[in-house]
C-alpha cells in the first residue's frame, strides 16, 4: 500500500482532522474522538515511515529504530550489513 493510500484513510478515519488541536484540547476529548485521533495519527505515521522506507531504497540503505519511548523512537540510516545485502534483489530500483 503506497503512503498517499494510507494517507487517505487517515484522513477517512480522522475527517475532523483532531491531529491539529493542540494537546489540551486533545486531552478534553471523549473517548470515542480520542480512538478517532490516535487511529488518524497512527496511520500517518505508518504513512511516513513506508515513505521514508521507499527513500531509504533508493538508497540501499538500512534503517535502525531505537525505542525511547512507548511514542518516540531515534532513527540512523545505515550501510546493511553483509547479510542483508546479499538478500537484496540484484537489480536497481
Amino acid at each position: 500500500m503506497t503512503p498517499e493510500r494510507i494517507e487517505k484513510l487517515a484522513d477517512l478515519a480522522d475527517p475532523d482532522q483532531l491531529w491539529r488541536l493542540g494537546w489540551e484540547k486533545q486531552g478534553e476529548l471523549s473517548p470515542e474522538k480520542r480512538a478517532q485521533l490516535d487511529t488518524g495519527i497512527a496511520l500517518r505515521r505508518h504513512a511516513s515511515h513506508i515513505r521514508k522506507l521507499n527513500e531509504l531504497l533508493l538508497l540501499r540503505k538500512s534503517l535502525l529504530i531505537t525505542p525511547l519511548s512507548s511514542n518516540s523512537t531515534a532513527d540512523l540510516y545505515v550501510d546493511p550489513p553483509a547479510e542483508h545485502e546479499k538478500l537484496r534483489p540484484k537489480f536497481d530500483y
